[in-house]
C-alpha cells in the first residue's frame, strides 16, 4: 500500500513505515519449509563394479572414444542432490551403474551365457554435482532380468550418492515398467 493510500485512511508516514516493518518481521517468522523425506537406503546389489572401467564419464552410451554406441533406447538423465532441508548437496560424488539394454551387467558374477555382452556400454559412470547440486549422465534403458529362476527384477539404474556427510545407496526406477513385472520384483520395497 503506497502512502498516498494510508493518507486517505488518515495514517502517516510513520504508520506507513511501522506497518512495513511489522511486515518485514512476519515474513521474517514464516514457518521454515518442511523437510524432505529421506530416500530408503538399499545395498549395492551383486553387480556392484569391483573393478571400475577406465572409461568413467557421464555418457555411458559410448566407451572411449569409440565410434561404437550401445545398442538400446539412448536417455537423458538429469537430477539434484538436495540436503534433508532441500538445500543443494553442491559437489555430491555419485555412482552410476547398470545392466545393458538387454539385462546383463558386464560383471562377473553375471554368468548368463544366453544374454550378450554390448562392447559400446560404459556400464558405470562417476560424476560429481554442480555447486547447485545438479548432475546429468547419458545412458541407455536397462533391461530387466532374471534373478536365479525366482522372479523378474524390473528396468532399474543404480545410485550410490555421496554428500558431505551422509552416503545413499539406491536405484531408479521407470514408471512405465510392466507393471506385472514391478508387482514381482522382490527387491522393490519402495517407489522412488
Amino acid at each position: 500500500m503506497s502512502a498516498g493510500a494510508f493518507a486517505a485512511f488518515g495514517a502517516s508516514r510513520l504508520a506507513l513505515r511501522r506497518f512495513a516493518g511489522a511486515h518485514e518481521q512476519t515474513s521474517a517468522r514464516a514457518p521454515a519449509k518442511p523437510k524432505l523425506a529421506r530416500t530408503p537406503s538399499g545395498d549395492l546389489g551383486p553387480f556392484y563394479p569391483v573393478e571400475h572401467p577406465l572409461d568413467t564419464d557421464f555418457d555411458l552410451t559410448r566407451v572411449g572414444e569409440a565410434a561404437t554406441r550401445a545398442r538400446g533406447r539412448i536417455i537423458e538423465i538429469p537430477g539434484r542432490v538436495p540436503a534433508r532441508d532441500g538445500t543443494p548437496q553442491a559437489n555430491a560424488r555419485l555412482e552410476v551403474w547398470q545392466a545393458n539394454a538387454v539385462g546383463r551387467y558386464a560383471h562377473a558374477a553375471d554368468v548368463r551365457t544366453d544374454v550378450p555382452l554390448d562392447p559400446g556400454f560404459q556400464g558405470y559412470a562417476e560424476l560429481r554435482a554442480d555447486a547447485q547440486g545438479r548432475f546429468r549422465f547419458v545412458t541407455i534403458r536397462p533391461g530387466g532380468y532374471p534373478v536365479e529362476g525366482l522372479f523378474e527384477r524390473s528396468s532399474h539404474i543404480h545410485l550410490d550418492v555421496r554428500g558431505r556427510q551422509r552416503r545413499l545407496v539406491t536405484q531408479m526406477y521407470f514408471d512405465d515398467t510392466d507393471p506385472r513385472v514391478l508387482a514381482a520384483d522382490k527387491l522393490l520395497e519402495h517407489d522412488l
